[in-house]
C-alpha cells in the first residue's frame, strides 16, 4: 500500500445505516481511535525541485514544539506553503483494531469496510527505520520510510515514546480549512 488519496468526508456521519443504532460523528470516531501521534502543522516550505511527482514539505506545529519533514506525492495531494495540515500516526487502521493488516489486499475498502482512513485526504503505510532519543536536550527524532517517501518527525521524547524501529505505521494527513 503506497500513498493514496481519499475524499474528505467533513461533516458526514459514519456508522451502520438503519437498524435504529445511533451513528457516530467523525469527531467521536477520531477521538475513539488510538493515535501514536497527532498534531496540526503549518506548511513552511515545499521543495519539489528534485522529483517530478514528489516534494518535501517542512512543517511547524501550530500548538506544540513539533516539526515534521515529509515527502508527499504532490500530484495526488497538492499542498502549498501556508496550508494547515492535521497529521495523525497510528499502527492500525482496522475499524475494530483487533485485525492486523499486512497485505495490500487487507486494505481493500470492500474487505476492510469503514476505517479511520476514510476521514483523511492522504494516507501512507511505511516503517520506522531510525529513532534518536536525546533525553538531555528533551528531543526525539523518528525517521520513517513510506515506500521511499521519507518522514522526519521531531518532538518531545514522551510524545514519541510509542515509536520503535522496524514498526509498521500509517501516516494520515488532511487539510484543515479555516473558516
Amino acid at each position: 500500500l503506497k500513498a493514496t488519496a481519499r475524499a474528505t468526508v467533513s461533516g458526514r456521519r459514519a456508522g451502520p445505516a438503519g437498524g435504529g443504532q445511533a451513528m457516530a460523528t467523525i469527531e467521536e470516531i477520531l477521538t475513539q481511535h488510538h493515535f501514536m501521534f497527532e498534531d496540526s502543522f503549518k506548511v513552511k516550505t515545499l521543495d519539489d525541485s528534485r522529483f517530478e511527482r514528489a516534494g518535501r514539505i517542512d512543517c511547524e506545529s501550530e500548538t506544540f514544539g513539533n516539526d515534521i519533514e515529509l515527502d508527499i506525492n504532490h500530484m495526488i495531494f497538492p499542498v502549498s506553503p501556508g496550508d494547515l495540515l492535521h497529521v495523525a500516526i497510528t499502527d492500525n487502521v482496522s475499524p475494530d483494531r483487533a485485525r492486523k493488516l499486512s497485505t495490500a489486499y487487507d486494505h481493500d475498502k470492500r474487505l476492510l469496510g469503514q476505517s479511520i482512513m476514510d476521514h483523511f485526504d492522504y494516507v501512507m503505510y511505511g516503517k520506522v527505520y531510525k529513532k534518536d532519543d536525546d533525553k538531555k536536550n528533551k528531543l526525539a527524532v523518528v525517521h520513517a520510510s513510506f515506500g521511499g517517501l521519507l518522514m522526519k518527525l521531531r518532538s518531545d521524547p514522551t510524545q514519541l515514546a510509542e515509536f520503535h524501529v522496524a514498526e509498521a505505521i500509517y501516516i494520515l494527513v488532511r487539510k484543515v480549512h479555516r473558516d
